[in-house]
């Protein structure tokens, strides 16, 4: 029984506060007019409130939270402008890693577009589940293994940047949907279809379409 305490505590208490409430937060788990509690999720964890604390101060340096002293945190709303910056960003990064990857032989683009459908099997088995969660993840990691195979790494490392904001955006836009979800799938699919064949233009019409989709349920 100690021994699997040991396992246990090898995560730092702080670290286990900033995920949990993390993933809450990006999961649209928590209402923006929720007032956070160091000593309620203190109790919910069962750790002390200086762990949950740091977790609070890093919550917030990364503009997921807004700090009231003696009173909590509250969660900070997607604003219009965080909306437009990282749709637009995603849109760069997207387009460009998708033209390079219509360049590649049909070879390469066979195995991308595979990792790509194995991506959207486990996404439609989620949503068989119910399970909203695990599909803002899946979400993320298609649009992201199309940014890792774009040849450019920086662009690859601005989409993981942006990769939490995007499931934020997501678990948003679909709210408690599974039927909004399936549709997101239906056109990932189209996607991975288009790169298979290396037709830029088909991916890019369908892509401007999911972005649109996406944005106007935010």
């Amino acid at each position: 029984m100690h021994h699997v305490c040991m396992q246990k505590d090898k995560v730092p208490a702080a670290e286990r506060a900033y995920e949990h409430l993390k993933r809450r937060i990006i999961d649209d788990e928590v209402d923006d007019s929720d007032m956070l509690s160091e000593a309620a999720l203190a109790a919910e964890l069962g750790m002390s409130r200086t762990p949950v604390r740091e977790a609070f101060l890093r919550l917030e340096v990364e503009g997921f939270l807004k700090l009231y002293p003696k009173r909590g945190a509250l969660v900070v709303p997607i604003s219009p402008r965080e909306i437009r910056e990282v749709y637009e960003a995603r849109l760069l990064v997207d387009e460009n890693s998708a033209r390079h990857i219509c360049a590649l032989s049909p070879e390469e683009r066979e195995l991308i577009a595979d990792v790509l459908d194995a991506t959207i099997d486990e996404q439609k088995a989620a949503l068989d589940n119910s399970d909203l969660g695990t599909y803002t993840q899946l979400d993320a990691k298609f649009h992201q293994t199309i940014m890792d195979n774009g040849g450019n790494r920086l662009l690859a490392h601005l989409g993981h940047t942006l990769r939490e904001r995007q499931q934020r955006f997501t678990a948003t836009a679909i709210g408690r949907s599974v039927e909004k979800a399936r549709a997101f799938v239906a056109q990932h699919a189209v996607l991975a279809d288009a790169l298979r064949t290396g037709d830029i233009d088909s991916y890019l019409t369908e892509l401007h379409s999911h972005l649109n989709s996406s944005r106007k349920q935010l």
